[in-house]
């Protein structure tokens, strides 16, 4: 993935710059052997052990970590497990288990040792839909539970719905733009309330984006980072897309988690206790047959700039204040300083001439009482671009700033391939 970069500059009368499980080993003999669910280490009061070469493990202890409810037969000498439409019947001292009635072959039999059920973990964790994994270096059984997929939709509108819908739901698009996949974004929103893209690629829906409150889901607009991780799988950090494997960004406010039939981005806004800003879903085969090409669009350039505009607006109606106006000539500064950082390869508020965005701004025939300017470089597109901002303390606080007017310009080239510029000002 391409490096990407952020800086604010904001002038307020005088100028000021703004740059911006704790674990449980057990042992047995002198083997220590850990058990790791969904990155959590689990305790139990019996130690797991290793038995020709498979580990045992507490049952009720497991169960409990996977969700299952448990049950035990005292005459029969049996437990038995249970999680939706799945139960697991073992009896000690039987290499024969039962799984929804159907008899499954065990390489080793439960046991009782000091007065506990040990289960075999791999069988008994793989028949619930975990992955399970045994690192000898660490003798660490590591498992990752199933979990249901989340079934997300806004407004009723979900991957797969038909245009026809999305327009019975949303009313026409404030405007139709062309993105980077190979799908349009039918752009809603009211005054910038309740902002929306849609994805649609042959009168279906393949993308859906919104920082606002209208996801059908206890995963929401204000969701606790926590709550959130809990509702989601193991996020990824890269993404095949045939014989490339692409890594994904780090630590820039926002996980990817894959679903069954798409992938689902997470925002979290730090600056609010992490919780969730913003949701994206796109789906899976748009996504995997989407390759970055070396350069955009030149269509791209206009619908950036507007989305970046847009994204602007929404967020600060959401948090209570006025949406900003368009200005075509803070628009024209804002082009010319990212056209000229693509051109000379070069990331800065500053250009080569000396020349910083107030004085960009003046020749612009800009007359203001205050000002400030964002950049970002390298972001794939506006949302990315304009949710690196939220990220960031000083972007955001010119985002969110006391301005009146607005311009963006975006250019193309460069060694970031992308470059945005954000001119925010009041008037005098």
């Amino acid at each position: 993935m391409l490096k990407k970069r952020y800086f604010s500059l904001i002038m307020v009368l005088t100028l000021a710059v703004i740059l911006c499980a704790s674990t449980f080993n057990y042992s047995y003999g002198q083997t220590v052997i850990k058990v790791v669910v969904d990155n959590t280490a689990l305790q139990f009061d019996v130690s797991p052990i290793n038995v020709s070469g498979r580990v045992l493990v507490p049952f009720r202890g497991i169960s409990e970590a996977l969700g299952a409810e448990v049950s035990w037969n005292e005459a029969t000498q049996t437990v038995t497990a249970t999680k939706a439409d799945t139960t697991i019947k073992l009896t000690i001292g039987s290499r024969t288990a039962l799984v929804n009635n159907r008899s499954m072959a065990l390489d080793v039999a439960p046991q009782i040792i000091n007065s506990r059920t040990l289960v075999p973990v791999r069988f008994f964790s793989e028949s619930f839909g975990s992955e399970v994994s045994w690192d000898g270096n660490t003798q660490t059984v590591y498992i990752a539970s199933k979990k249901e997929d989340l079934k997300l939709s806004l407004k009723g509108i979900a991957l797969g719905s038909s245009l026809q819908e999305v327009t019975k739901v949303f009313g026409s698009p404030k405007r139709i733009d062309d993105s980077e996949y190979d799908f349009k974004w039918y752009i809603f929103h009211q005054d910038y309330k309740n902002y929306a893209q849609i994805g649609i690629k042959d009168n279906q829906v393949v993308a859906i984006y919104s920082n606002y409150d209208l996801w059908d889901s206890v995963l929401n607009i204000g969701t606790e980072e926590k709550k959130a991780t809990e509702l989601l799988t193991t996020p990824i950090d890269r993404i095949q897309k045939g014989s490339v494997i692409y890594l994904l960004s780090k630590n820039d406010g926002y996980r990817v988690f894959p679903m069954e039939n798409s992938f689902l981005t997470v925002f979290f806004d730090i600056h609010n206790s992490n919780k969730v800003t913003a949701i994206m879903m796109v789906d899976k085969g748009t996504e995997e047959a989407y390759l970055p090409n070396k350069s955009y669009a030149s269509s791209l350039q206009r619908v950036y700039e507007l989305q970046a505009f847009d994204l602007a607006n929404a967020v600060r109606v959401r948090e209570g204040l006025p949406p900003l106006t368009w200005s075509d000539s803070a628009a024209s500064a804002a082009l010319k300083h990212s056209n000229d950082m693509a051109a000379s390869s070069y990331y800065d508020h500053t250009n080569q001439k000396g020349e910083g965005p107030f004085d960009r701004m003046k020749k612009a025939g800009i007359n203001y009482a205050t000002a400030g300017e964002n950049l970002a470089a390298g972001e794939q597109n506006a949302i990315y671009a304009h949710e690196g901002w939220m990220h960031s303390l000083g972007h955001r606080e010119i985002l969110l700033g006391d301005f009146k007017r607005m311009g963006v310009g975006v250019a193309f080239g460069g060694p970031y391939r992308v470059y945005y510029t954000q001119n925010y000002f009041t008037a005098r």
